[in-house]
């Protein structure tokens, strides 16, 4: 759970501060809308929100008002972790700042350097297969604190150093060099299975991933399994790192890793540090190691490798497709949500003959789950507070398979899991608050609740309707872990229990006639089992065991099972016999595979913990505004510069200090620029001062002055994401200043001069989901538009429009994309704008005062390599991209047009550099139909694009 920062402001950069970069909104857009990851969002609360903190020596936990049990809970939680369980790792510890957020639908949480602090997003998890049942906060707080540890400890040596040429950025460049991010993640994922009931160490679903693999005879290379495929499935780093992790430590001991990553942090050796000390502490080298581990998961897998079933979709280990959710139509159809690396999530009719009908694309979720009855599909779609990002809510929608209508049937809330009743007139779902969740039943007609049950210390899932609609069927779990299933008689509101508590992972309940399916662990598995429902008699019974899991089944009509199991081609459909074996639910979760690995037996030792007694404090949210945290030297001829970089805790303030020499004048410059994003309008400003900018006025005489730089604004984001599309628009408006004064002989030669104007941008983008293996979005659109004019006595102005819309290609992993754009300026020359437009490419872009420019482009992949070099660069794609540029220039003095016309061809590298950062860099040639404007044409242009991305 532990995420890199994405710095919007950082980005938003310019050789000359006092103008805001305004096309590198539309990279702010991009950022803010996009689901794929979940990192801290900057100004995401509103200003209503009152913090309150607990602050002790070795945490400062933040939360809103009225979280003051959970911050208690955290601050408890992490003061028994640092007393008893730092040695495995190192005993410094570096006080950190943990934010609690209460109003997101995701359940996630990170800690991250630049700046050191931790957010926890605290809605639990509902599909418990994944991330377990427990006190979601406790797991929480057991994972991310053990990265607060080794970030504490892997402060040394050359990490040491880079942290202090660098600051916290520093540290995080070395530490990742030097350390893979699997260990990171394995072993923090160590951490939670021995100090939690149900760590992902004893869920069966966190192993099936390699166990898939191993099923179907497929072995990675060590660099594929770190850098992944846009091809095949390949486990994240989560899954490789525990394996890894939890062998080593089985097999040499608990202080093997601290050994390793101490001399690794240092450096020690040079060059593949991680790999040097692991064969320096294991006697393997680092490949053997590897191996080793695999091959002792690979026999206990063997064991375990069960039948196939009778497969209904087809297997591809090249091709990944997804079928989940089964249900059982009455025509004999499954009705199924499908996605693959090259579709985006939809919901599908799998017919008897073996031919699929798609029924229409899913909108936006943050969880894939859906509810079907009689013809009609339920599910839950996005919709995210208009301005504060931490702030997400969803809508019910029922889709009518027959006719094609969607009916939103209750009103902005945190609702997880609906279903639908078989006569469609009633929907029942999850609403999960702060600290309550409810079982809802509402009316689909007005929205109305019909009934409720609710609870402050469970958490409810997947809710299902009796065959006869008189009742609702529901997943209870308690802060142990422990689950169950209930019963409640939505008329008499009479509840009783199906399944009493145990510790177990239980989901996907589907009803048929008496009939309650569900899927359970069971000895080292994922099953399908099922209960029968009497007249208040019920009884259990094993129903189908696959060696990968069976998740969500359903009979059919002639009485088999259809179950989605996990295979290395996705997840895919298999019929099974039904067993019908009787048993009784127990406890059942126990570390898998390396139990000897976990010498002290503590997985119980939060149960009695309780919150501790801490002061509850009111948090200033001015507090530490400023609080620098990294600083970067940067060099790009002719200039060098040094930026100092601060975001405060909150994530509410982001500024930047700067000092910049030009070699070429011998000037030098300071700067600041600054954003406040807790007000709804985030005011935006800056100031620069430039001392000795100097410039040849004749043969003899260079002139000198300096240059003062202002500006000040506001900037409104919106986030419009709703149905299929993400949309975000951005309005932003300034008043800026550049203040010459002349020095020198240039006093005597020019007056000075001061320049005032006001500009105004307006950028929005809009975009449908994206597959994996898509360069672009099938439709996607994008404009800004720019506006600036001055405010004095100097004539000028300039007006800016681009857009780009994005289209499907040819075929499915094509993409066109066209480019537009308008630009048109003074002709006074009195004070002349920073061009931005997007020149053909080739040529050397030219200020007319009116310009026109279309451009089109046909992106297209060639291969998929998944190939790397020595642990440095790894390729995951290689794509091109053919364009035609058309840009005119007119001079409205003589009123003659000039075109610019390009073709050529451009060839982009999709890598991942020391098998985590990625980067795509490129080449491009460009064939000049037309003569440049100034000087020699030279018709074959070759460029080299370094980078177009590069994340971190």
């Amino acid at each position: 759970m532990r995420y890199r920062q994405v710095r919007f402001f950082n980005y938003i950069e310019d050789k000359n501060p006092m103008r805001f970069r305004s096309l590198a909104l539309l990279f702010f857009l991009l950022s803010a809308i996009s689901m794929d990851g979940y990192g801290q969002v900057f100004g995401g609360n509103p200003p209503s929100t009152k913090w309150r903190q607990i602050n002790t020596d070795t945490v400062r936990v933040i939360f809103p008002k009225g979280d003051e049990r959970r911050g208690e809970r955290v601050a408890a939680t992490v003061h028994q972790l640092q007393r008893k369980y730092a040695n495995t790792i190192g005993n410094s510890l570096h006080k950190v700042n943990i934010v609690l957020q209460d109003e997101t639908l995701i359940s996630n949480g990170y800690v991250g350097l630049g700046p050191f602090r931790s957010e926890f997003y605290t809605t639990p998890p509902v599909n418990a297969f994944s991330l377990g049942a427990v006190n979601w906060t406790d797991l929480l707080s057991v994972h991310e604190f053990r990265h607060v540890q080794q970030y504490s400890n892997f402060r040394k040596g050359l990490s040491k150093f880079a942290s202090i040429i660098l600051g916290q950025e520093g540290q995080a460049i070395a530490n990742a060099a030097a350390i893979p991010n699997w260990f990171f993640e394995g072993d923090a994922v160590f951490n939670e299975t021995m100090l939690t009931r149900q760590g992902r160490g004893s869920l069966p679903l966190f192993f099936s991933n390699y166990q898939s693999l191993f099923n179907a005879g497929i072995h990675y290379s060590y660099m594929k399994m770190r850098n992944g495929s846009y091809r095949n499935f390949v486990p994240d780093h989560y899954a490789l790192g525990y394996l890894l992790v939890a062998y080593g430590r089985k097999q040499y001991g608990d202080d093997i890793w601290k050994k390793v990553t101490d001399d690794a942090a240092r450096f020690s050796p040079l060059f593949y540090p991680f790999q040097g000390a692991v064969k320096k502490y294991t006697g393997e080298k680092f490949p053997d190691f590897v191996r080793h581990a695999m091959d002792y998961y690979q026999q206990q897998w063997a064991s375990a490798k069960t039948a196939d079933p009778q497969w209904l979709t087809t297997g591809n280990n090249n091709r990944v497709v997804n079928y989940r959710y089964p249900y059982a139509a009455d025509d004999g159809s499954l009705i199924v949500l499908k996605n693959t690396y090259s579709r985006i999530p939809a919901f599908y009719k799998l017919l008897g003959n073996g031919k699929e009908e798609r029924i229409g694309v899913r909108d936006i979720t943050s969880d894939d789950y859906f509810g079907y009855n009689n013809n009609r599909i339920v599910y839950t779609a996005i919709r995210p507070d208009l301005r504060w990002g931490n702030r997400d809510r969803n809508v019910i929608r029922i889709l009518d398979i027959a006719s094609g209508q969607v009916k939103q049937v209750a009103g902005k809330g945190r609702y997880f899991t609906p279903d639908i009743s078989h006569n469609g007139k009633l929907v029942t779902a999850v609403k999960q608050d702060r600290d309550t969740t409810r079982l809802l039943v509402i009316n689909v007609e007005d929205g109305s609740r019909m009934g409720e049950q609710k609870q402050s210390n469970e958490v409810y899932t997947y809710p299902k309707f009796s065959a006869d609609d008189a009742s609702v069927y529901w997943i209870v779990r308690n802060d142990k872990g422990q689950m169950g299933i209930r019963k409640w008689e939505t008329g008499s509101g009479k509840t009783e229990t199906i399944i009493p508590l145990s510790n177990r992972i239980i989901g996907f309940l589907q009803v048929k006639g008496d009939t309650l399916l569900f899927s359970t662990t069971h000895d080292g598995r994922d099953e399908l089992w099922a209960c029968i429902d009497r007249a208040g008699q019920y009884n259990t019974y094993r129903m189908a065991a696959y060696s990968t899991g069976i998740y969500q089944g359903t009979l059919d009509q002639g009485g088999q099972l259809v179950g989605s199991t996990f295979t290395a081609g996705g997840y895919r459909l298999g019929r099974f016999s039904p067993l019908w074996e009787k048993t009784t639910p127990r406890d059942e979760l126990h570390t898998l595979y390396v139990g000897d690995a976990y010498q002290n037996k503590d997985h119980g030792i939060l149960d009695s913990l309780g919150n501790g007694y801490y002061p509850v404090r009111r948090y200033s949210k001015g507090f530490n505004l400023l609080n620098f945290h990294s600083w970067r030297p940067y060099y790009d001829y002719p200039e060098y510069s040094f930026t100092i970089y601060g975001e405060n805790v909150l994530n509410t303030f982001q500024s930047q200090l700067s000092y910049t020499y030009n070699r070429n004048e011998g000037s030098h410059k300071v700067g600041y620029d600054g954003i406040y994003g807790g007000f709804l309008l985030q005011p935006v400003f800056g100031v620069n001062q430039t001392w000795q900018r100097s410039a040849l006025w004749n043969q003899d005489t260079t002139v000198y002055w300096n240059e003062l730089g202002a500006y000040g604004g506001l900037r409104l984001p919106l986030n419009l994401t709703a149905g299929k599309q993400y949309r975000a628009l951005v309005l932003q408006g300034t008043f800026n200043t550049d203040q010459v004064k002349w020095t020198g002989v240039g006093q005597k030669l020019f007056r000075n001069v001061g320049v005032n104007y006001v500009e105004g941008v307006l950028a929005y983008y809009g975009q449908v989901q994206q597959a994996a293996q898509h360069i672009y979005p099938h439709w996607g659109h994008s404009f800004l538009l720019q506006y600036r004019n001055s405010v004095n006595e100097f004539t000028a102005h300039q007006f800016l429009a681009t857009g780009s819309l994005y289209l499907p290609g040819l075929l499915r992993n094509h993409s066109l994309v066209v480019n537009l754009a308008y630009q048109e300026r003074d002709t006074a020359r009195m004070y002349f704008f920073k061009n931005n437009f997007p020149f053909s490419r080739g040529y050397q872009g030219i200020d007319f005062p009116r310009m026109w420019k279309l451009g089109v482009n046909y992106h297209f992949p060639l291969l998929y390599p998944d190939w790397g070099v020595g642990q440095v660069v790894y390729f995951l794609r290689v794509r091109a991209n053919a364009f035609f540029d058309y840009t005119v220039g007119k001079s409205l003095r003589t009123g003659l047009e000039r075109p610019f016309r390009t073709a050529g061809g451009e060839l982009y590298f999709d890598t991942k550099w020391w098998n985590q950062e990625p980067v795509t860099f490129g080449v491009r040639y460009s064939r000049l139909l037309d003569r440049e404007f100034y000087g020699v044409t030279n018709q074959g242009v070759w460029e080299f694009i370094l980078p177009v991305r590069l994340f971190k």
